[in-house]
């Protein structure tokens, strides 16, 4: 069952960081798509449930270089 959840990433300092994140988020395992925004620094993830988990995803972001915080 797909379920989706959303962090706030502040300390984006160029589009294209925002782009590495959404990449490292797709290619996560159970990550059905990611959504995120630069100028917002919204993160939405559409995931399987059965097959991650929330910290995974947080620890993806986090393994990025960058901080998520609850959206």
């Amino acid at each position: 069952m797909s379920q989706t959840t959303q962090f706030r990433v502040l300390d984006f300092d160029c589009p294209t960081c925002a782009s590495v994140v959404e990449r490292a988020l797709e290619s996560t395992e159970g990550v059905e798509s990611a959504a995120v925004h630069y100028t917002t620094g919204r993160v939405e993830i559409t995931y399987d449930e059965n097959a991650a988990e929330p910290a995974t995803l947080e620890r993806t972001i986090e393994n990025q270089g960058y901080t998520p915080q609850p959206a």
